[in-house]
């Protein structure tokens, strides 16, 4: 822990230079559209369709450098964007640059003020104090792209594009592919130890075995459904020796696999086709471990209901996420974490392109999360981070070039399957930084006596204040019961924080006074609190205020730090080759409007 607590103190003092550093620099940035945006220029009088395909997480900085390797990118789809069209090294993502602000300004033109949409996790104000709802659920108080679009007679469709959920018509397009939200059953790796496997049962599945085949069942979490499990020894080698696993499920056809082999595991359901893809990870000839892993059972989600039908037959079920706990950095398996990744791509791939293929659309919103998936738990480049030695980073960094090798290679398959009359739009919400501390606000809060906690050492509703944390942004909310004195506490206490000797925060300001930040909103907190990059917040309200991270990249900044912007690139009917260092994430709706052959959403920056 003393060698941790030094390595912040360093990290402080390094990014507090850096912050200084970048005072000159955020004073000529004009990371903001004007209060009152100037209204948009006329649409042209006809418009053809348009595409705005958002890969999460992509950094401006970092695809550039890797836009002048082509070993790097080798489908060569963002590389060909820039060259045939309009290409921004860098969209500056709005305060706090996170994936749920940055994806509705692109839809809507407006900053957080506008959109009321200040954070991934917001306070909701319905519900007893301190009670939290998702950024990606609350209510979008501007118009958005499909509104907008939808309004003036246009043909939408979405594929997973955040604030398009189905939850009500403002949030609704014509057909849509949703967020599945959590699986069914969380995916599990099961460790199997030698009593576990009993003698199979007499006239099952039948297949060639020289030892007694063997069986187990395992089940998928807490629902009801299982898969029966068989093993063989197929070497008639006079020795035990356990090389095939015979998968049984409750539905589908069996499958023989072997150790290293990926197998889809489906079980019956009336809401859509519902699975699993599972992993045969070791099995050692005697039978003494074998280890499989059950993945997140699933499905596919959307509207109309036979649109979802109409997936679920051509591309399969919904594959699941990759799994940090299974095979995250700190695992001993973190390539099967790629390997879900890319398993993720190909289907949203195949599905984007399936989507492309319909012709009752104009405008299509696609979204793919693998780059901020990949980089959240691998971004492993600077030597003060945890465990870092070159060999790891080397590794890791391999991965995270490969999510971006991954989303390419999506991308020349978008690119290529639309016509010479469509527009096409990519863009990213953010970039990403290294992190090496996380900093618990709400401990702080509950050190200085300004928070309560629960029975479970969690935030109570009785407390003064809270804080309602998102990676780089920390909302703090006042308790109406509490005297309006209880603020000028809180931010007493966090301006006197201190790691080594120097503040953590980037910006501590009142919301009255956030307006140059784009959250003088009132969703936002009462108290709206920055972090500096490197470190990111926290919820817990229990232990130690300083502590190690849980992944290895963050974002959710302010938007003066150039490692968190974006990227976007447009090509198309008359969008010019031009190549600029950088435009406002906000003036991407007025974009794809304008090619679109619309008026803008209301309120909407001017592109």
């Amino acid at each position: 822990m003393l060698r941790f607590r030094q390595l912040v103190i360093d990290i402080a003092r390094r990014f507090l230079l850096r912050a200084l550093a970048l005072l000159s620099f955020a004073a000529l940035l004009q990371c903001a559209p004007a209060p009152s945006p100037r209204a948009a220029a006329p649409p042209p009088p006809a418009g053809g369709r348009a595409v705005l395909v958002s890969f999460d997480g992509v950094a401006g900085e970092r695809l550039e450098a890797m836009l002048d390797d082509p070993a790097k990118l080798p489908a060569g789809a963002f590389r060909r964007l820039a060259a045939r069209g309009f290409h921004a090294v860098r969209s500056v993502p709005p305060t706090p640059s996170l994936t749920a602000v940055s994806h509705i300004t692109h839809v809507t033109g407006g900053l957080p003020d506008v959109t009321g949409i200040v954070a991934n996790t917001m306070l909701d104000p319905t519900k007893p104090f301190g009670t939290t709802i998702s950024g990606f659920f609350a209510p979008i108080r501007a118009e958005t792209l499909w509104q907008a679009a939808r309004r003036q007679g246009r043909r939408v469709g979405v594929m997973l594009y955040p604030g398009a959920d189905g939850n009500g018509p403002g949030r609704t397009a014509d057909w849509m592919m949703t967020w599945p939200g959590d699986p069914l059953a969380p995916g599990r790796l099961w460790t199997l130890p030698r009593s576990a496997w009993k003698p199979a049962t007499p006239g099952g599945a039948k297949f060639q075995s020289f030892s007694l085949v063997a069986q187990t069942t395992v089940a998928f979490g807490e629902t009801t459904h299982l898969v029966v499990l068989q093993v063989a020894d197929t070497t008639d080698d006079g020795r035990v020796n356990y090389d095939r696993l015979l998968v049984l499920p409750e539905m589908g056809e069996r499958r023989e696999v072997r150790v290293g082999d990926w197998f889809p595991v489906e079980v019956p359901s009336s809401d859509g086709r519902t699975g699993a893809w599972c992993k045969l990870l070791s099995l050692a000839p005697d039978l003494g471990v074998a280890e499989i892993y059950l993945g997140p059972l699933s499905r596919t989600t959307g509207v109309p209901r036979e649109w979802v039908r109409r997936l679920d037959e051509e591309i399969g079920f919904w594959p699941g996420m990759p799994d940090t706990d299974a095979f995250g950095e700190n695992s001993a398996r973190p390539e099967v974490f790629l390997e879900q990744t890319e398993r993720l791509v190909e289907f949203l791939t195949r599905a984007d392109l399936l989507a492309i293929s319909r012709s009752d659309w104009d405008l299509l919103l696609l979204y793919q999360p693998e780059v901020d998936e990949t980089s959240h738990e691998f971004l492993l480049v600077d030597p003060g981070q945890s465990r870092y030695t070159p060999e790891r980073a080397a590794r890791f960094l391999g991965f995270v070039e490969k999510s971006y090798a991954l989303a390419d290679r999506s991308l020349d398959a978008i690119e290529k399957a639309l016509g010479p009359s469509d527009t096409l739009f990519v863009t990213s919400d953010h970039g990403m930084t290294p992190i090496f501390a996380e900093i618990a606000v709400n401990s702080i809060l509950r050190e200085a006596g300004l928070l309560n906690v629960d029975a479970k050492n969690e935030p109570a509703p009785s407390s003064p204040v809270i804080a309602v944390t998102s990676s780089g942004i920390a909302h703090i909310y006042r308790n109406r019961n509490a005297p309006p004195s209880t603020l000028d506490r809180a931010e007493r206490v966090l301006r006197d924080f201190r790691v080594g000797g120097k503040s953590p925060f980037d910006r501590i300001v009142r919301r009255e006074a956030a307006g140059d930040l784009g959250l003088n909103a009132p969703e936002s907190g009462d108290l709206v609190v920055l972090a500096l990059p490197g470190f990111q917040f926290t919820w817990t309200a229990d232990g130690d205020p300083v502590r190690p991270p849980h992944s290895y990249g963050g974002h959710g900044y302010r938007n003066v730090h150039p490692q968190v912007d974006a990227t976007f690139f447009a090509a198309g009917p008359g969008i010019p080759r031009e190549r600029v260092e950088k435009i406002g994430s906000w003036q991407i709706a007025a974009r794809v409007a304008r090619a679109l052959g619309i008026a803008p959403p209301r309120n909407a920056a001017p592109p």
